[in-house]
């Protein structure tokens, strides 16, 4: 057998060669790309239309304050009458009338609650100690003021009494506090001590500590009191008083001014500045106590916030009769 020679040439002499790196692609299988879904078409229908007609703004309107329509004409006769006895209880009853027709209906309230109560542990054997023991702790317990209303009366109510505070009456309130928020925690102890136990004696030692505590801490108010009366030093009180109106007033205008009521009334001119200064110097007077309390007195820093924020219409109203409202924009205040 013979064997022929080798080629002289490669047998791939004379083909076309592909350029490096792309040969894979060129000689490589093909795979098809994915076919892409054309994107849905969706177009909108109004609330409550049907395929055939659609329906108009008025009617989704309409179909949309409905209930609150109802609610609104149900509401609206019981709300006016509401308001309009709230209103008039603020403007025809004095600050005393008014505190003594609410301390008598809740002492009714309290008396109520307790005969419903005896009533109900009679039933169950309650002794006539324990029915007195339990009489003397709800006594401490129970504040001997009504709460304070929730709605618009106890609100200008609260604040005229913020307001119309003096330094003195004021930690004469907060000691008055801290006190029944002590006797109320006392009574709280004596009730869980002697349910766990504690006999007369044991009781009578821890009240006698509890007084020569409460003697200590007197001692020391007293002297506190003393020192901060020792440094209380100033000017004379009429220029301390105007120097003081001035700043608290500038204070609210400065106010009026950022919430937007000064550029609102300035077009009005002089006159509405009188008016509306003379609608807020209305409501001022009435948080001052009529008037009775100074602007220079109140003391605190929210007494303070509350005078400021209640001046705002004074101020403002003042500022654009006296025409100095655009001294704020030349200011660049904000």
């Amino acid at each position: 057998m013979t064997i022929p020679p080798p080629p002289t040439q490669p047998p791939t002499v004379g083909m076309p060669v592909p350029e490096p790196g792309e040969w894979w692609r060129k000689s490589g299988p093909r795979i098809p790309a994915p076919a892409v879904p054309e994107p849905a078409v969706h177009t909108p229908v109004p609330v409550g239309a049907g395929p055939a007609e659609a329906a108009s703004i008025d009617d989704v309107a309409r179909a949309f304050w409905a209930p609150a329509r109802e609610i609104l004409t149900e509401q609206a006769g019981a709300i006016a009458a509401q308001v309009g006895e709230q209103v008039g209880q603020l403007l025809t009853e004095s600050e005393a009338q008014r505190a003594a027709r609410q301390q008598v209906e809740y002492e009714q309230l309290l008396a109520a609650q307790r005969a419903r109560m005896d009533s109900a542990l009679d039933k169950v054997g309650e002794t006539r100690e324990q029915k007195a023991e339990r009489h003397r702790i709800e006594d401490v317990l129970t504040p001997g003021q009504p709460v304070r209303r929730d709605d618009l009366v106890g609100f200008a109510d609260l604040l005229a009494e913020r307001i119309s505070e003096t330094p003195q009456d004021r930690a004469a309130r907060r000691d008055q506090e801290r006190e029944l928020e002590k006797q109320r925690a006392r009574a709280e102890e004596d009730r869980k001590r002697a349910a766990a136990g504690e006999t007369p004696a044991q009781r009578a030692l821890r009240h006698r500590q509890h007084q020569l505590a409460d003697r200590r801490e007197a001692r020391a108010r007293a002297r506190r009191q003393r020192r901060r009366a020792a440094r209380t030093t100033g000017t004379t009180d009429r220029v301390r008083r105007f120097r003081r109106w001035a700043t608290l007033t500038a204070i609210s205008a400065v106010g009026g001014y950022s919430v937007g009521l000064v550029p609102l009334i300035t077009p009005g001119g002089p006159y509405v500045g009188l008016l509306l200064a003379a609608a807020g110097w209305a409501l001022d007077l009435h948080l001052r106590d009529r008037g009775r309390l100074r602007v220079s007195e109140v003391r605190g820093a929210g007494p303070l916030a509350i005078l400021v924020l209640s001046r705002i219409p004074v101020a403002s109203g003042l500022a654009v009769a006296c025409g100095i409202a655009p001294l704020f924009s030349a200011l660049h205040l904000f």
